[in-house]
């Protein structure tokens, strides 16, 4: 068995599926996040709610990527999905976050969509 130790991976593919590498951004304004996958952080630089809007993944291109967004301030934030989170219409294309630091939302995109894969401290509707 080999064992591999601090490497920076910047993409692996296994059979067909090519899973990209690990990334992250720091949201500071309002505004559309571009990541399609790893880790971001909503927290303006002055106080606040942050409204950001969330493109849907390209089909097949994007299929399981993920993306967990971190509500890194004590503000009810909102993610909004272009078409909604699973195709599921006007009920589900907003993610509110608690009012809290830590609540977070991840999400996995599949055939266009961003699928809710998980949440803690986040009201959809």
């Amino acid at each position: 068995m080999t064992n591999l130790t601090d490497l920076d991976v910047d993409s692996l593919v296994i059979g067909t599926q090519n899973i990209p590498g690990y990334v992250g951004g720091a949201y500071v304004a309002a505004g559309a996040i571009t990541e399609k996958h790893g880790a971001v952080t909503l927290a303006k630089t002055v106080a606040g709610v942050m409204a950001m809007t969330l493109a849907d993944p390209t089909a097949t291109t994007d299929d399981f990527k993920v993306l967990h967004i971190l509500n890194a301030q004590a503000q009810a934030n909102t993610v909004t999905s272009a078409t909604s989170f699973g195709g599921g219409g006007g009920g589900k294309d907003v993610a509110t976050f608690g009012a809290a630091i830590g609540n977070t939302l991840t999400v996995m995109a599949y055939q266009g969509k961003w699928y809710v894969i998980g949440t803690y401290g986040v009201t959809l509707a």
